[in-house]
């Protein structure tokens, strides 16, 4: 019997050794390999996955040099904001993907699809997996997943119909203002003074 335990001890090790390459190659190579394929069956551009960083480098460098250039005064933010984000959609089209580590990011651009996805009525909506920390200390809607979701989106849904916004919009700006700033943005609204007058 004692004769046969350092064996057993090794194949035991080799098992487990065994198994957790197998689980690694599935998780890392197999299980990523086969969510591109289907993304690239469905017509769904992107950039090629590097095994275990995914683009984090590239996304890096693209905020980096970004933020290394002086601020446009314009309303285009986005080149600065997501600039990853930006080159992908200019490189792939409306619709594509990138890769955060072994998790591609699916893209919409297309303000159709984004109002089919983020109406869809069945609670289909599926989001990445979240850090369970993160999980338990965030519970608000963006956190909710199938049936618990799509009834939450439904009770707060009459919240945001144009006419309370309106309301909302009045309201928040009485609050955050002086009077004095509340007159020159009802006289720029009315179009009784013109916003390059608004020099103090």
């Amino acid at each position: 019997m004692e004769e046969f335990f350092p064996l057993l001890l090794i194949a035991s090790l080799l098992t487990v050794l065994l198994f957790g390459g197998l689980r690694a190659f599935y998780s890392l190579w197999w299980k990523p390999k086969a969510l591109e394929k289907q993304l690239r069956l469905q017509g769904i551009r992107g950039s090629p996955r590097k095994l275990l960083r995914g683009e984090t480098k590239e996304e890096i460098q693209a905020v980096t040099e970004a933020w290394s250039k002086p601020i446009n005064l314009t309303h285009q933010i986005v080149t600065r904001v997501v600039p990853f984000t930006y080159q992908t959609v200019q490189r792939y089209g409306k619709i594509s993907f990138i890769w955060n580590g072994k998790t591609p990011r699916v893209i919409i651009c297309d303000p159709e699809m984004m109002r089919e996805v983020l109406l869809d009525k069945l609670g289909q909506f599926q989001k990445p997996p979240v850090n369970p920390l993160i999980k338990l200390l965030s519970m608000g809607l963006s956190s909710l997943e199938g049936e618990e979701w799509a009834k939450r989106r439904r009770v707060i849904s009459p919240a945001f119909h144009l006419e309370k916004l309106k309301v909302f919009r009045s309201t928040s700006i009485g609050s955050f203002f002086t009077p004095y700033d509340q007159n020159i943005i009802f006289d720029v609204i009315n179009h009784q003074i013109r916003p390059d007058q608004l020099f103090f």
